[in-house]
């Protein structure tokens, strides 16, 4: 009987061990940001004992993707399994407060007799300060040396004393605060934090050494651009930016940053194209959504109607991308073709929304799904300056003593599913969805610039910036805020993948060059001839040059072209223009200062009788 009894306390203890979790605490090293998430790396080296052992790497975002995840080991071990389950921090949290609570209250009972003992000793010894009985004479030494005696003694316990009420204080206002923390928690919904709960086995005891990846959500990167220019004979100074963010519940502390273009979130499968019927009474597919301009701007807000702070805001597609304010705002600018927007915020539910008006404002739905869950299964630069200024202790700008300050070293390279950008220092990024700004380059790009206007939409004359040397700088499409002349201009996107060599860039306008485009009404005509009409249109464009110095402006204008045989569109008058197989008309002027100087434009349009034809 005894036998038996104690080979079941062997089984039971060895299958203790068997299942014996050995929690461990791992912090980020490695982080590759992309468009939409980020992949996170952690590493740990283990003392692993023989046999078998489940380890349970805690403290890790709840906004893993289990199926991205993998856990490589070095070592004389075999791996049997791997799963990612969810674990309440604050449950966690709130027992180790309770634990230090119920230690605190012991020291406080250990405190309060330690008070007793030491009140029954200064008791004790009021009632023993007789030094003789009525019938026998005392020294007056021998009063002295008790009287000192029973002084030192009682100053000693009231030391004592008081020094316990202190520790007693200073405990209950602890155990106070404790109680009051304690509260606070059951107070806020439980927050869930990844585990990842590996079991190995071992034949010996060994050193392992465990390499931990997954991606997760809530997190990201945008570029953004600085272009700036002191004047038309100066080049551009291109400031090229990384707005970074992540709301994931992680605090990556001084971890090693690398920049990607790429976007494991965007489909990898290839878009097939569907058959585009044409028969009559079938409408051409449109793309105008009336936007005025491709500025979209708005709030973000929960169904309380409260702002939403740290929301980030991604063109689907491409690199670009925002983040709300303080007050749930946001501003973005759209590229040409593109109207769809997704919305993400950490406990929120993603939206991708299309955009047809400059304001597009969204109320996120809180997502439930992960509250509601407890485990998933198994998955398995070249040297640049900037410019700040010195305060001398006269208060005074101290131009003189202008100090440079370098560009944060990066490395770039390309793959083949885009741009890396390894930032050689390394970083922290707050789990907190506020945008972290790093300058990853900064380049001096010559630039020509031109005058051009297009007065048929706009009688403005815009400032261009041309350059030809940007290739080399692996841009990324992104907004751009433009400075001339050390004044702001306005935003707009900066698009490398355009298939023409040069990078044009409006700096703004100059209000100095006037341009009109008026009708000529008494040159407009319409006549019937035969069976076909004969439609003749004539503009006049002004341009005058105010400016007290001479300058070269580009006008461009339009003729319609025609898709049908049927419809015959001739040039009467371009003064001097030339057109392309588009219709555009362009004009390059050389004007001296005071100069004005007048266009026409005139064409004819002929059509058969009686089919209705718009022209204008």
């Amino acid at each position: 009987m005894v036998k038996r009894l104690l080979l079941v306390a062997c089984m039971l203890l060895s299958i203790n061990m068997l299942h014996a979790q050995e929690k461990i605490k791992t912090t980020a090293e490695q982080v590759t940001f992309y468009i939409d998430g980020a992949q996170v790396t952690r590493t740990k080296t283990i003392n692993l004992p023989a046999g078998e052992t489940t380890l349970l790497f805690t403290g890790m975002s709840p906004y893993m993707d289990a199926k991205s995840m993998q856990v490589k080991a070095q070592g004389k071990l075999t791996v049997l399994g791997v799963n990612h389950q969810f674990n309440y921090t604050d449950s966690l949290e709130r027992s180790a407060l309770t634990m230090k609570m119920e230690m605190l209250t012991k020291k406080s009972y250990e405190l309060q007799a330690s008070k007793e003992v030491v009140q029954t000793q200064i008791d004790l010894l009021k009632a023993n300060c007789s030094v003789g009985n009525r019938t026998a004479t005392t020294s007056l030494a021998t009063i002295k040396e008790m009287n000192s005696y029973y002084a030192t003694e009682s100053m000693a316990l009231r030391k004592k004393l008081i020094s316990i009420d202190e520790q007693l204080r200073t405990n209950s206002n602890e155990i106070a605060a404790i109680q009051a923390e304690i509260a606070q928690l059951g107070q806020k919904a439980p927050k869930a934090m990844s585990e990842i709960e590996v079991k190995v086995s071992a034949n010996a005891a060994c050193q392992a050494h465990f390499t931990i990846t997954y991606f997760v959500k809530n997190a990201g990167w945008f570029p953004s651009y600085d272009i700036r220019s002191e004047g038309v004979n100066k080049p551009l100074t291109l400031s090229y930016k990384a707005n970074i963010f992540q709301n994931t519940q992680e605090d990556w502390k001084d971890v090693e940053l690398t920049l990607s273009s790429s976007s494991p979130s965007i489909s990898n499968v290839l878009p097939e194209l569907k058959p585009y019927w044409l028969d009559y009474g079938l409408a051409p597919p449109r793309y105008d959504n009336n936007l005025i301009g491709n500025t979209i701007s708005g709030v973000v807000t929960d169904n309380k109607r409260q702002p939403i702070i740290g929301a980030s805001i991604i063109v689907p597609g491409t690199t670009i991308g925002a983040i709300t304010d303080a007050n749930g705002r946001y501003s973005i600018t759209l590229p040409d073709g593109k109207r769809s927007l997704q919305f993400a915020a950490i406990g929120y539910t993603t939206q991708t929304r299309d955009a047809y008006s400059n304001t597009l404002n969204i109320r996120l739905q809180e997502d439930v799904a992960m509250e509601e869950s407890a485990v998933i299964g198994f998955g398995a630069a070249p040297k640049s300056v900037m410019r700040s200024a010195k305060v001398t202790s006269n208060a005074m700008m101290d131009t003189e003593a202008i100090e440079e300050s370098e560009v944060m070293a990066v490395e770039q390279s390309q793959t083949m599913a885009g741009y890396e950008f390894n930032i050689v220092r390394k970083l922290s990024i707050p789990s907190d969805g506020k945008s972290v700004v790093t300058e990853i380059g900064r380049y001096e790009l010559p630039a020509t610039y031109l005058y051009k206007s297009v007065p048929k939409i706009n009688k403005d004359v815009y400032i261009i910036a041309e350059s030809t040397q940007w290739k080399n700088h692996n841009l990324l499409e992104g907004e751009a805020t433009i400075y001339f002349d050390n004044s702001f201009v306005g935003k707009t996107v900066l698009n490398p993948y355009q298939t023409s060599d040069t990078l044009s860039l409006s700096m703004g306008q100059n209000k100095a060059i006037r341009v009109q485009r008026t009708k000529v009404n008494e040159s407009t005509s319409r006549k019937f001839i035969a069976s076909n009409q004969v439609q003749t249109l004539t503009w006049l464009i002004t341009v005058e040059n105010t400016q007290n110095q001479p300058t070269t402006i580009q006008v461009q204008d339009q003729l319609p072209v025609s898709i049908d045989n049927s419809i015959e569109v001739s040039a009467e008058k371009l003064s001097g223009g030339k057109m392309n197989d588009n219709g555009i008309v362009t004009w390059t002027l050389n004007l001296q200062p005071g100069e004005k100087r007048e266009l026409l434009l005139q064409y004819k349009v002929k059509s058969p009788k009686g089919n209705r034809l718009i022209v204008e």
